[in-house]
């Protein structure tokens, strides 16, 4: 017979590996949200090049920047995605 300590151990492992895989599922969204964004920032950057225009330096590069991405990409998403229709816009992306 199962004790009452054991099934409690069992629930909270069972919890937690719950929690676990749940962010990494969050961690790799955020991981291609990431990638993404980024890929579309520097077409755009290009773009902006070629055309003779101002480009903005970026403010938060590298780890920095992949870190505020994993954590916060369902906020930018949902902003970029209320103002320009599209979960990845960049300043090319939407009228001026």
């Amino acid at each position: 017979m199962i004790s009452h300590h054991d099934r409690t151990q069992s629930i909270a492992f069972r919890f937690l590996l719950v929690l676990m895989l749940a962010a990494l599922v969050y961690a790799i969204i955020g991981l291609s949200f990431h990638v993404a964004w980024k890929h579309a920032l520097d077409e755009c950057r290009q773009t902006q090049i070629a055309r003779g225009e101002f480009v903005e330096p970026e403010v938060f590069s590298g780890v920095v920047a992949l870190l505020f991405n994993i954590t916060n990409w369902p906020v930018y998403a949902w902003a970029n995605w209320y103002h320009f229709g599209s979960v990845i816009a960049t300043r090319c992306s939407h009228p001026r």
